[in-house]
């Protein structure tokens, strides 16, 4: 027997149960030692006193259960330390995974050789490998990460990038100091995105209709596995052989992949300021960028990841075409660092030369008693969308910064000693910016600036990169429609509506029996929760 009721939670209490019961059991079941439930609900229910829509951003599954069965009442009782969450994409695309990896497929594995750490907080490690030694064209149609499971907690991101230019031999098998002085001119030129990985992501399956193009004329000669290792602990003895492996066929498939790394540049002119609930950052694709670099007929997307740090709580992706907003690629209001994953669109989105990228992240400064920057660091901030594409065209990089003199003007701060890459007084930025006394008005001068200032703009091809830095005469207006964005208006039923007829969203709810289970709580979003008992 079952009791099934729709509860929500307004605080660490007692969920209570909803006026309006919005979730349907349809059947449970006990079976090879796991409890089974299926359960629907509509997708927006309209009760928005007590209930979150299902969308495609991130839900936070909640569940816990009870050894103690409920009374006839239906009450329930504290269930303990037995309890757990999980971050999830319910609307996700589905994959038939198993039925895109051909049976001709290699994996081959780049992997760190015992790389000892450095006791510094943030290292960014680079190690090179030659390409695949191919006598023809192939398609690489997996990848994923290989983490040493000792050291998965300071595995932050793996970016696996592809090369064209050539290198010397004595580089292979060597790795560097990322975006060091020691390392070679030529790697630092090498911003071309194959595989990206981040906390919380899954191994990746190309569509059956794509492949990262290998072994060709064209092809990269050489790849750069880029490493990102966060050690809050400044720990001197971790010794790290993690990396990515990839699969790839000579099976060839229809189309070519291209990956664009979009967004705000990585630097410290980005600034957001302590105490605030949500800051907007806008980096830009500009319209000057895509016509340079797409093909007449466009591009097709099919996939794409976001990317901030801690402070990070929603991004968005746009497409622009002129200064109408054309689609809204990717959106996740709910955001979770601990969650990155690449995701598929559900049909293709069609990119145009001329059309703008717009990626908006939004970031909760409110613990914080100084500003944050954009760094390298997992405690500074990025603001990045990475965009999968076919067929691959020459554009890997395309990303803006609003001048650090334009911010600082805007506040009130003296902007004379600062060049654009702040080399006559590296500090004076950073001491400028902390100096600041945050109150709504700075804040509201820094954000509005953001919106109206001029763009440096860096967009880059796989033989050149135009224009050459993130310098003047190099710049654009910033497109006069990129704004603040405003969240959707959720429509909600009458408060004196109490019950819901329609069914929608079913899902099956399964758990292992390895505990006495007489009870169940379980939340798709913190404020949502279903009681589920079922007697055993």
């Amino acid at each position: 027997m079952a009791f099934f009721k729709d509860r929500h939670a307004t605080a660490k209490a007692k969920p209570i149960v909803d006026p309006h019961q919005d979730w349907f059991l349809i059947t449970s079941r006990k079976e090879q030692g796991y409890t089974i439930l299926k359960f629907t609900r509509l997708l927006d229910t309209k009760d928005c006193e007590h209930d979150r829509p299902i969308t495609k951003d991130t839900l936070r599954l909640i569940w816990a259960y009870s050894t103690v069965l409920p009374p006839p009442a239906g009450d329930i009782s504290y269930h303990g330390n037995r309890r757990g969450s999980k971050s999830i994409n319910l609307l996700e695309p589905s994959q038939n995974k198993g039925s895109l990896i051909p049976a001709s497929a290699i994996r081959q594995d780049f992997l760190n050789p015992n790389v000892t750490l450095p006791s510094e907080t943030t290292t960014y490690w680079c190690q090179v490998f030659s390409a695949p030694q191919l006598d023809r064209k192939h398609h690489m149609v997996k990848f994923g990460p290989v983490i040493q499971k000792e050291n998965k907690a300071v595995v932050h991101h793996l970016l696996l990038y592809a090369c064209y230019s050539p290198l010397k031999e004595d580089a292979v098998g060597k790795g560097y100091m990322c975006y060091n002085n020691t390392m070679p001119a030529e790697l630092g030129e090498c911003r071309h995105p194959m595989a990206v990985w981040a906390v919380g992501g899954d191994d990746f399956y190309f569509p059956e209709n794509v492949g990262f193009a290998l072994g060709g004329p064209g092809d990269p000669t050489f790849f750069v596995l880029e490493m990102h290792y966060d050690n809050p602990q400044g720990r001197a003895d971790i010794k790290d052989s993690s990396g990515m492996a990839i699969w790839y066929t000579p099976d060839l498939r229809a189309n070519d992949v291209g990956i664009l790394e979009s967004g705000y540049a990585v630097a410290d002119y980005m600034v957001i300021p302590p105490g605030q609930s949500s800051f907007q950052i806008t980096g830009v694709c500009t319209s000057e960028c895509t016509n340079a670099s797409l093909p007449e007929t466009g591009i097709k997307a099919f996939a794409y990841m976001l990317h901030t740090h801690l402070l990070g709580h929603k991004i968005n992706l746009r497409q622009y075409r002129g200064k109408t907003l054309l689609a809204e690629l990717g959106r996740d209001d709910q955001y979770d660092f601990n969650y990155q994953q690449t995701r598929l669109f559900a049909e293709d989105k069609v990119i145009k030369p001329g059309d703008s990228l717009v990626v908006d992240c939004f970031y909760n400064s409110a613990s914080r008693q100084q500003p944050t920057f954009g760094g390298l660091p997992t405690h500074d901030e990025m603001c990045l969308a990475y965009i999968y594409y076919y067929p691959r065209a020459d554009l890997s990089f395309c990303q803006s910064v609003v001048p650090p003199h334009e911010e600082v003007m805007a506040l009130g701060i003296d902007p004379s000693p600062l060049s654009f890459n702040m080399v006559n007084q590296p500090n004076y930025w950073a001491n400028a910016m902390k100096n600041v006394t945050w109150t709504s008005a700075m804040v509201n001068a820094l954000q509005q600036q953001q919106f109206k200032s001029n763009n440096y703009i860096r967009c880059q091809k796989k033989d050149f990169t135009f224009p050459p830095a993130f310098e003047p005469p190099h710049q654009q207006m910033h497109p006069s429609y990129i704004g603040a964005v405003t969240d959707p208006v959720q429509d909600c039923m009458p408060s004196n509506n109490t019950m819901s007829t329609a069914r929608a969203s079913t899902s099956d709810f399964i758990l292992p029996s390895s505990a006495p289970l007489k009870g169940l709580a379980f939340s798709p979003l913190a404020l949502i929760l279903i009681q589920l008992f079922l007697h055993l």
